[in-house]
């Protein structure tokens, strides 16, 4: 939630110091609780005897994620603008969003 608030702030934000200040402030609570969330549920999940291998699957696909991620979004502002790169992601957070809530209800 955190991060589609901070993407939308960076898409239609204002050229105010306080708009950006609050949209990197979202982006900041985002990743605390992604990545303490992430890695949790790996040390809770993983059997102790593959959890350093599992750490490092969590980082591989952290950083695939974040490559392709940057560079379908980098594209995006390059040929269309970086409004349309900011809902772009912001459409994905919604949708991972909307994932979560759906698995929640499920369990």
């Amino acid at each position: 939630m955190f991060f589609l608030l901070a993407y939308l702030g960076f898409a239609v934000g204002h050229p105010s110091i306080t708009w950006l200040g609050l949209s990197f402030i979202a982006v900041g609570i985002g990743i605390g609780c992604i990545e303490t969330a992430e890695h949790t549920a790996v040390a809770v999940l993983a059997p102790v005897d593959v959890r350093g291998s599992a750490f490092g699957i969590l980082a591989g696909v952290q950083g695939f994620g974040n490559l392709a991620a940057s560079a379908v979004a980098g594209f995006i502002w390059s040929t269309v603008s970086g409004t349309m790169a900011f809902f772009y992601l912001a459409a994905w957070m919604l949708l991972a969003l909307m994932g979560i809530i759906a698995a929640a209800r499920a369990t």
